[in-house]
């Protein structure tokens, strides 16, 4: 018979310095883990950001990572929630700690404190490239490139920029300034796989939902492919160029449509992040869209043998279709022509600033004279561009000896001798 028993259980008699002994072996803990790297991303190399994916054949992979590897989705993959459970229980120390950041804290505030932490430091994204081997404060990374890196700064607003590249600009770095927004754009051009391919990165360390942007890619004609993407995170800077999530353009189809020979005129539009929303119009004209030159299609839309459309600028620049490599007849699509007569379609120029939309018919006879539209310069050895009043203006007070005006009122006409044989008209 084991009777009454009565237990007695006696605390340490200093709780204090025992609990002081378990934070620091549960800090040796996670210093050690995170030498190991069991709570880094694979491919980024940081602490792993929910929601975290277990990639087959390769592990651990964190939200930025999986969403902007596109190849990423192609295999298996489950998102690893005890991992997530894990990470919440635990104080991490600050990614900045050598700097001498001694912040150790809860893993959602630590993702808070190091976008601002006074310790963290940035490259210059010129070092591969230069070997410049500067280093310091983010706030400081505009201010480096300006002084040091002059000719690689492009300032804009209005969310459009200009960019002259060349075929032979095999690797191209630039810094862009929008008004308090700072963006890094790579650019390689690949003459073995005959493509361009090219990314914006934000130098800030935001994992938020990145903005949109477009760019028309043409060369001596009016004609030009387009393409889009969104803004990549940081640590794209300084990894080695990743070309299966970069952007990439044809540089046998740009000569085919846009005639280039060397040099390329490239237009970049950041999105406002404001007009984000789309409407029905928008979301309806993502299905006219010309697998090509990527503008809507009008009538007449062609077709090829597999069904594939095609818009009547690109028709006639090609023999087979760009999807199926299937022979082009004289096919229009009738049922997607009959659709365009209820959207109303922005103006070819709306990245460079013009508002107006209208039905097909009545917005290809605005686009003839909208004043957005951009024009080179006529003369050969020119190769200055921009929009009607802005070529107007280039035309006077750089070739004023060629320039003749008619007329004595505020409206004449500039007639432009070329070669002296060609005259081009501009009214102005």
């Amino acid at each position: 018979m084991l009777g009454n028993f009565k237990f007695m259980v006696k605390f340490p008699f200093n709780f204090e310095r025992k609990s002081k002994m378990a934070e620091q072996s549960m800090s040796s803990f996670v210093d050690e883990i995170l030498e190991m790297n069991c709570l880094s991303c694979v491919i980024c190399k940081e602490v792993l950001r929910p929601p975290i994916m277990l990639t087959q054949n390769l592990g651990n992979v964190c939200s930025t990572c999986y969403e902007e590897k596109c190849e990423l989705s192609q295999m298996t993959s489950l998102p690893n929630e005890p991992m997530e459970k894990i990470l919440k229980l635990m104080k991490l120390p600050c990614r900045y700690k050598q700097k001498g950041c001694e912040e150790t804290l809860s893993y959602e505030d630590l993702l808070t404190h190091q976008n601002s932490c006074r310790y963290r430091t940035k490259l210059c994204a010129l070092f591969r490239f230069t070997g410049c081997d500067w280093e310091g404060n983010r706030n400081d990374f505009a201010t480096h490139f300006k002084e040091c890196h002059g000719d690689h700064v492009i300032n804009f607003e209005n969310n459009i920029f200009f960019l002259e590249t060349s075929l032979r600009d095999l690797n191209l770095v630039k810094l862009l300034i929008m008004n308090k927004k700072v963006y890094i754009l790579r650019m390689q051009t690949n003459p073995t796989k005959k493509k361009l391919f090219y990314m914006i990165c934000n130098v800030k360390d935001e994992h938020s939902s990145f903005c949109e942007y477009s760019v028309k890619h043409k060369g001596s004609s009016d004609n030009y492919i387009k393409t889009k993407s969104k803004i990549l995170s940081s640590y794209n800077i300084y990894n080695e160029f990743d070309e299966n999530i970069a952007v990439q353009v044809d540089l046998e189809a740009l000569k085919q449509i846009s005639q280039i020979s060397d040099t390329i005129t490239n237009i970049f539009k950041i999105k406002a992040e404001e007009s984000r929303a789309e409407h029905l119009d928008e979301k309806i004209l993502h299905f006219f869209e010309c697998p090509v030159c990527k503008n809507y299609m009008k009538p007449p839309i062609y077709q090829c043998q597999s069904g594939h459309s095609i818009c009547n600028s690109c028709r006639p620049r090609l023999e087979k279709c760009p999807t199926c490599r299937a022979i082009f007849g004289s096919t229009r699509n009738y049922s997607l022509e009959g659709l365009t007569s209820g959207v109303q379609y922005p103006c070819l120029y709306h990245d460079l600033g013009c508002p107006e939309t209208a039905i097909a018919n009545v917005i290809s006879r605005h686009e003839r004279e909208c004043q957005f539209k951009p024009y080179s310069c006529p003369f050969t050895n020119c190769t200055s561009t921009g929009n009607y009043h802005t070529m107007i203006n280039h035309l006077i007070a750089f070739h004023s000896e060629s320039v003749i005006y008619n007329g004595a009122t505020g409206t004449c006409s500039a007639l432009v001798r070329w070669n002296s044989h060609l005259t081009v008209p501009f009214d102005i």
